[in-house]
């Protein structure tokens, strides 16, 4: 069997596709009865992962395209809204090559972030336009006139608005390690996303408008809008006469969404359904190959008796001129699994491996580790061990860590959620160890090097000649035969001379015996450790790991100059809260600066940035509703829900400071704007929580890395909207120096003017 290995930097589908034409060829030449089979292939996983977040691409568009025909109400304008999704994802696909990035998981689900957000501009334009083309002061004006009047008023805004957008996720920029390789490429497409819809919104939108509007047209609310309106408004004068208990509301509803963060778990990314298993068998470090070929055979057999499983190979050891050395005693099984419709044993993967352990572990001294063939690899490059968590304990002596890591593996197999515990091997190799006699070497005129000599020929062999085959060269070694140094004895008996006529047996000379030592003696950073590696599965890595280290601090009792350091998934998770603790503050204030530029109100600024606690509330409750825990991906949802949370609120506050410009007392103003603004504020969030829809739905191969995040926005902007449509007209009338009596909420018409 052998192994492709991709080259850093390397495109997996190109790679595997230029190999795939090579064995093609390579099958040509073979003899009869020799073929070439490929038993795993990543180009299936990579195939599947971009067809689901492509089909969530393709049902978003199709649904956004409904969502902006039923509140447009009018094809022309609906039409020329959802040109800006094709012609900006066109613009971020032609990025994306200039820099290089392919089209993947990651990339094409910044296009799905991206897809409900791409149309913001677009909305905004088109809606200012046909507002202007409905004003019949102006109706004898050029229609260009008009169009480009009205793309102007609102420039500005929507390059202030989609500048937010892509501050927003500059965090993402920060992340390094495997988080940063992770979702680096979506913050890169969600930003060309952006940049495209917003040239598409200033320059083509204007246009299409030019040329297929009429000179004049009427804007009115159709059925679905006046059914909107009619629920708003009684809730609207509630929010405005009762302002203290709104605000009230708002606030206890924050602090019990607060409450539930602790409650809801921590992990770094959920874990991606390769489809395949890897289960790694480690053995007796002392066993001979041929013991280790017949209890993989007989493990082999096992798993193809599941109806589940479609092909089993495995792979014992690895050879030492390869880059990644393993001895017999490891066994690696890569087991390829049907889809999960279709299992019978079990309905989920948790289940079948708790089945294939249980039947597996009947072999005694075997130990096992269930895993995936990427995320193995994933895991050994995060911590040097092929498990979500490495627990390494750092130590000069062997003896002791040994002895500690044991009491570390007892305790960490007690913890609930604790999975294919394992301390690392430093004992149990059977090791010839001869040691030479100098007092005794000295009587006969020997020394140490012709011992050495001796027992390295004899055992491991010495190369006399070399053998040429055209421009091959082989070595000839020559070493004694087995039955002369199958034990101690045997050894002792072999004869040693000075060179002239005195010969004396080896066990004269030197103490021959075998001992139990360490298979390998692992350093890091130059300090002897050992490694207690554990997978986690039924809960968050976050919890167990909290709950681990308290165990351990209570009951293993470390000398002076020992101490655990904690690695992995969970090393990874807390350098990436690390930064974004950081990060995304910073952030943050830059969008209030960005709104202060904006607006040249530190009130107004305020105002808005107050939609961010407004939209965790349905963030931190839709995750723990979904049983769904705070990661990575989740912690990116917050992030794009800030932006369209912002957003909101930068449409609501626009047209009150609007109105109040020209004269409307503040009650008054709030009220009105607040009637005129929920359409383009439904629209925004509707448009973008439905964009999201099918990634929180989908259920094929990369759906689980989305679908935190798709949650968190969905439930964030559910929370956001009703909260921004309330809670921020009651607090804008409290934020300016006067204010209009109670009597102004009669302003609140009963019939709202058409827009």
């Amino acid at each position: 069997m052998g192994n492709v290995l991709l080259l850093k930097g390397a495109n997996t589908k190109q790679v595997i596709e230029a190999v795939e034409e090579k064995v093609a060829s390579l099958r040509k030449t073979l003899p009869q009865g020799v073929e070439i089979v490929p038993v795993y292939d990543q180009a299936d996983l990579v195939d599947k992962a971009v067809a689901t977040v492509t089909k969530a691409l393709a049902e978003a568009a199709i649904l956004i395209v409904i969502v902006l025909f039923l509140f447009l109400w009018d094809v022309r304008s609906a039409l020329i809204v959802v040109c800006s999704i094709p012609l900006s994802m066109l613009i971020a696909v032609i990025m994306m090559r200039w820099f290089g990035l392919s089209a993947n998981l990651q990339s094409l689900g910044g296009l799905a972030i991206g897809i409900g957000m791409m149309v913001d501009g677009s909305i905004v334009m088109v809606e200012n336009i046909v507002r202007h083309l409905s004003e019949e002061d102006h109706a004898r004006e050029p229609l260009v006139h008009r169009v480009l009047r009205a793309a102007q008023e609102v420039g500005q805004p929507i390059f202030f608005a989609v500048l937010i957008i892509i501050v927003v996720f500059l965090p993402l920029f920060t992340l390094e390690g495997v988080e940063g390789k992770l979702f680096g490429p979506m913050a890169f497409t969600v930003a060309f996303a952006m940049l495209g819809s917003l040239v598409v919104a200033l320059t083509i939108v204007p246009v299409l408008c030019a040329t297929v509007f009429r000179t004049t047209m009427r804007e009115h609310d159709h059925f679905l809008i006046r059914w909107l309106k009619s629920g708003y408004r009684p809730l609207l004068r509630f929010a405005l006469a009762r302002r203290m208990t709104v605000v009230a509301i708002a606030v206890l509803t924050f602090v019990a969404s607060l409450a539930v963060v602790p409650f809801l778990g921590t992990e770094f990314v959920p874990e991606l359904d390769e489809g395949t298993m890897s289960i790694r068998v480690t053995m007796n470090p002392s066993i001979s190959l041929d013991q280790s070929i017949e209890i993989g055979n007989a493990l082999e057999k096992k798993l193809l008796k599941y109806p589940e499983v479609i092909y089993v190979f495995s792979g014992i050891g690895r050879a030492e001129i390869g880059g990644d050395p393993e001895p017999i005693s490891n066994n690696e099984l890569v087991v390829g699994l049907k889809p999960q419709a279709e299992w019978t044993t079990a309905d989920n993967r948790g289940k079948l491996i708790e089945i294939f352990q249980k039947d597996l572990s009947e072999y005694p001294g075997i130990l096992l580790n269930f895993s995936q063939p990427i995320a193995t690899r994933v895991d050994e490059l995060l911590s040097g061990v092929r498990a979500q968590l490495a627990i390494k304990l750092f130590g000069e002596d062997l003896e002791v860590l040994q002895e500690k890591g044991q009491e570390i593996e007892a305790v960490v197999k007690s913890v609930p959620g604790a999975s294919d515990v394992q301390m690392e091997q430093i004992s149990g190799e059977a090791q010839l160890v001869v040691t030479a006699d100098r007092e005794a070497l000295a009587r006969y005129g020997l020394n140490v090097a012709q011992v050495m000599d001796l027992v390295s020929t004899a055992i491991g062999g010495e190369a006399v000649t070399q053998v040429i085959e055209g421009q091959r060269r082989f070595d000839v070694y020559v070493r004694i035969a087995e039955a002369f140094r199958d034990s101690p004895q045997a050894i002792g008996n072999l004869w040693i001379s000075n060179g002239e006529t005195l010969r004396v047996p080896l066990s004269q000379v030197a103490d021959i015996r075998i001992i139990q030592g360490p298979p390998t003696v692992s350093r890091e950073n130059a300090q002897r450790r050992v490694v207690v590696q554990a997978n986690v599965r039924g809960r968050d890595m976050g919890g167990f790991v909290e709950e681990a280290q308290q165990a351990i601090a209570r009951t293993v009792d470390l000398p002076p100059g020992y101490y655990v350091t904690w690695g992995g998934q969970f090393e990874n998770q807390q350098r990436a809260q690390a930064t974004l603790t950081v990060v995304v503050p910073l952030s943050l204030a830059m969008i209030f600066l960005l709104l202060y530029i904006s607006f040249g109100s530190i009130r107004n600024a305020l105002l808005i940035i107050l939609n961010v606690p407004l939209a965790l509330i349905g963030g931190i409750f839709a995750l723990a509703i979904s049983g769904q825990y705070l990661s990575v991906p989740s912690s990116i949802g917050f992030i794009a829900l800030f932006g369209v949370a912002v957003l909101n609120g930068v449409v609501m506050v626009s047209y009150f400071n609007k109105l109040m410009r020209e004269g409307m007392p503040v009650v008054e103003a709030v009220a009105e704007g607040s009637m005129l603004r929920l359409r383009p504020v439904l629209m925004t969030a509707t448009v973008a929580s439905l964009g999201l829809i099918p990634l929180l739905l989908a259920t094929g191969i990369g759906s689980e890395v989305q679908r935190p995040l798709a949650t968190v926005v969905v439930g964030g902007l559910i929370s956001s909207t009703l909260l921004t449509l309330l809670v921020l007209p009651a607090l804008y009338t409290w934020f300016p120096i006067y204010v209009e009596p109670a009597e102004s909420l009669e302003a609140i018409p009963e019939q709202t003017p058409a827009e």
